[in-house]
C-alpha cells in the first residue's frame, strides 16, 4: 500500500496521483491539516491515498500513527525535512541523486537511481528470497527426519544397521546439491500482490512445523514398513537397505518437485537426476555391488511407493 505524501497543492497531487495509478480511479486526498486533525480526533489514520500540503511534522505524524497500528512503514524522501520521518520509520529510504546528506544519512537504504519501482523490486525480491529459504529448509527438514529417525530407530529395534556409511555419504551428495540448486526461483515481474496479512516473525508457523512433523513421521514409518517387510520375506539385508535407499530417494525428489513445483528448469534437471542415478545405482546388479545392495524386485518397489505416497497424504 502506497500514500504519496506532498507539499503541493491537492489538486496537483491529485493529478499526479492519477497519472500513477495510485489509489485507483478515484484517489482520497486529504491535506495535511485534515488529517492531523482526524489523528488528534481519533488516534488512527483514515483511508488515504494522497495527503497535499503536508508539513514535515504532519509526515512524521503519519508515519507513528501507522507503526501504532501495527503497519511496516518504509518512507522516502530526499531533503532535509523529511528526515524525522526517514528516522521514525522502520525503513527509511533517501534518493541517492537529488537527497541531501542528512537525508541519506538518517535512511536505512539509499537508492542509487531514484526510481520508486526499484522499491517494488526490491520487495518482490525479498520475499521470492524468503520464500525459497523457507522451501529449502522445508525440504532439508522433510528429509532428514526420516533418515536420521530410522537411522537411530532401527538399530535400537534389534535390527541390523539400516545405513552403511557410504549410503549416508550417497545421500548427502543428493540432498545438500538439491537445496542449494533446486530452490532459486527468481521474482515474477510485474505487480506485487498484496499480502493477506502482516507477516507473523517466525520462520515456519505451527501449521507448517504440525504438517512437516506428520509427513517427516508418515515417511519414516512408511521406510520402516517397507524394510521390515521385504526382511520378513527372507530376503537378506543388503536388498532390504536398497528398498530403504530407494524410498528416500523417491522422497527426495518427490518433495523437492512438490515444493519448487519444478517451476524452474534447475529444479527439473536436479529432481530427475538424482532419482535416474539413484534408480540406476540400485537396480543395476553390478552398481548395486559396489555400495553393498542388492536390487530389490517388483514388489520392493511398489511397497516403496506406498511408503512415499502415504506420507503425501497430509
Amino acid at each position: 500500500r502506497t500514500v504519496m505524501v506532498t507539499g503541493d497543492h491537492p489538486r496537483t497531487a491529485l493529478a499526479i496521483a492519477g497519472r500513477l495509478g495510485l489509489g485507483g480511479e478515484h484517489p482520497v486526498v486529504l491535506t495535511g491539516e485534515a488529517l492531523e486533525a482526524r489523528l488528534a480526533d481519533t488516534g488512527r489514520v483514515p483511508p488515504v491515498d494522497v495527503v497535499a500540503r503536508a508539513l514535515p511534522a504532519q509526515k512524521y505524524a503519519l508515519v507513528k500513527a501507522l507503526r501504532r497500528q501495527g503497519e511496516v512503514v518504509a518512507a522516502t524522501g530526499d531533503g532535509v525535512n523529511d528526515v524525522p520521518a526517514l528516522q521514525a520509520a522502520d525503513v527509511g529510504i533517501a534518493m541517492g541523486e537529488r537527497g541531501t546528506r542528512s537525508a541519506r544519512e538518517a535512511s536505512s537504504i539509499v537508492l542509487l537511481n531514484d526510481d520508486f519501482g526499484t522499491l517494488v523490486r526490491a520487495i518482490a525480491e525479498g520475499r521470492q528470497l524468503f520464500s525459497n529459504l523457507q522451501r529449502c529448509f522445508l525440504y532439508l527438514l522433510l528429509i532428514h527426519i526420516p533418515l536420521v529417525g530410522t537411522a537411530a530407530l532401527v538399530p535400537l529395534w534389534g535390527k541390523s544397521l539400516l545405513y552403511l556409511p557410504i549410503h549416508i555419504v550417497w545421500l548427502e551428495l543428493i540432498i545438500h546439491p538439491t537445496a542449494m540448486l533446486a530452490f532459486q526461483a527468481a521474482a515474477k515481474p510485474g505487480r506485487l500482490t498484496p499480502l493477506r496479512a502482516r507477516p507473523a516473525a517466525r520462520f515456519f508457523s505451527w501449521r507448517e512445523w504440525t504438517l512437516l512433523t506428520a509427513v517427516g513421521g508418515l515417511m519414516a514409518c512408511g521406510l520402516v514398513w517397507a524394510y521390515a517387510r521385504c526382511l520378513s520375506e527372507g530376503h537378506d539385508v543388503e536388498r532390504a537397505r536398497a528398498v530403504a535407499m530407494a524410498s528416500l530417494t523417491l522422497a527426495s525428489a518427490t518433495f523437492a518437485a512438490v515444493l519448487t513445483r519444478l517451476r524452474t528448469r534447475t529444479a527439473r534437471w536436479v529432481c530427475a537426476l538424482s532419482l535416474g542415478l539413484s534408480v540406476l545405482l540400485i537396480q543395476v546388479p553390478a552398481l548395486a555391488a559396489l555400495v553393498g545392495l542388492h536390487p530389490p524386485g517388483a514388489r520392493d518397489w511398489g511397497r516403496v511407493l506406498v511408503a512415499v505416497a502415504a506420507a503425501l497424504v497430509p
